[in-house]
């Protein structure tokens, strides 16, 4: 026993110089690697530019989202208290308040809430009118949880099929209360609190063996993913997400009218000569179809099969991805006259890469970040129609 404990202190003795001294050498490299770069004699002055532009920003992003964070956590606090005193104090409410708490009640909990007449008597609600079997037991529910009810005498018609009622015609969309965590985007404090539970996850798995460490850490990741994007988990990784995992907007001023940029990307034509990853278009016979065929990370190959959706002469096209598509993508191309005889063109890209934002995310540190090359093509396109303008009027090009 003791042989084996002397043994271990020699061998962990002796390695802890190797591993610092391993961390030193990486360190040294890097620390050599960032002043070659900064200190380039050519291109130094600009990269040093560049890194204190950033530097700023992240510190003005930082600022202006710890402002954002104390805002939303003051106003919820207060919220909460005013929750509070309304939980405590609105049971003296009278009959014509009740009443407009009972209306606002039955809008979260009923498709048609103007099928239902409303009256508060003695702090007694009567509701009348007609209502679908569904949302019956719901509504009454929580109208009987509204502080100063006290008591509710439905005596409403209770529908299984609406379309015999005239009042239950058309669409309608309830909306029942949902926890912060179960919406689509979450406020700055939902945020905060969440990437903070991350990190304590995180510190809490050293306590436990890798069986419960792993998944505690896994959970973390996770909660810090949802936290820093805002954006759903079906969106993050892609799974159910359809063809909005991550949305791209752009547009640019031409110095061009809609009557002269319209035929070049109302067939498709320009794209393959502004756009460097576009090899080849095709459109079928009936103009409804395009096929694509375009270099995509890594050098790859990536052909794309799209369907029009909607067009609208000189101002508007739109499209989708043809079902069975590796990325799903909608898309969307509109010119906007502006003044002094230009025109806005805006572009509007939605897809779903394999693994979805995370997906976007890791194309992005390799260099094809589809928001910057579309930028790219953008100013390509102002630049191919603007000197195709100038040629033709006999200007010099700049």
């Amino acid at each position: 026993m003791a042989t084996h404990d002397l043994d271990s202190g020699v061998a962990t003795a002796a390695g802890r110089p190797w591993t610092r001294t391993v961390g030193m050498i990486g360190t040294g490299a890097a620390a050599g690697a960032t002043i070659e770069y900064l200190l380039d004699p050519d291109r130094g002055r600009s990269r040093r530019a560049k890194v204190r532009d950033q530097a700023s920003h992240a510190v003005h992003a930082l600022s202006h989202g710890l402002g954002r964070v104390g805002r939303d956590l003051r106003n919820r606090s207060r919220g909460i208290a005013a929750q509070a005193r309304f939980r405590l104090t609105g049971r003296s409410a009278d009959d014509r308040i009740l009443h407009e708490r009972v209306r606002a009640e039955l809008g979260r909990y009923l498709t048609h809430p103007h099928a239902v007449h409303v009256s508060v008597e003695n702090r007694v609600a009567r509701l009348e009118g007609d209502v679908l079997s569904r949302e019956e037991r719901p509504a009454e529910r929580a109208i009987r949880r509204i502080p100063g009810v006290k008591a509710v005498d439905a005596r409403w018609k209770v529908h299984r099929d609406p379309s015999n009622v005239p009042q239950l015609q058309g669409l309608g969309r309830a909306r029942p209360p949902a926890p912060e965590l179960l919406h689509q985007h979450w406020a700055p404090s939902a945020r905060f609190v969440t990437g903070t539970a991350a990190a304590a996850l995180w510190v809490l798995a050293r306590r436990f063996r890798p069986a419960i460490a792993w998944p505690l850490r896994g959970a973390g990741a996770v909660l810090a993913a949802r936290a820093a994007t805002n954006l759903p988990l079906r969106r993050l990784t892609g799974i159910n997400a359809g063809r909005r995992a991550i949305d791209v907007n752009r547009a640019i001023s031409i110095a061009a009218s809609p009557e002269e940029i319209w035929p070049l990307v109302s067939d498709y034509s320009i794209f393959a000569t502004v756009m460097p990853d576009v090899r080849e278009v095709r459109r079928s016979a009936d103009g409804l179809r395009s096929h694509w065929e375009i270099i995509g990370p890594a050098g790859r190959l990536i052909r794309l099969d799209a369907i029009e959706t909607s067009r609208e002469e000189g101002r508007h096209i739109a499209w989708k991805s043809a079902d069975g598509q590796l990325i799903a993508h909608a898309g969307m191309v509109r010119l906007t006259p502006e003044e002094d005889g230009r025109t806005r063109v805006q572009v509007r890209l939605s897809y779903n890469p394999v693994v979805g934002a995370a997906g976007h995310a890791v194309a992005r540190l390799l260099g094809a970040d589809p928001a910057t090359k579309l930028k790219e093509d953008l100013m390509r396109l102002k630049s191919y129609i603007e000197g195709q303008r100038r040629h033709a009027i006999g200007q010099p090009s700049r």
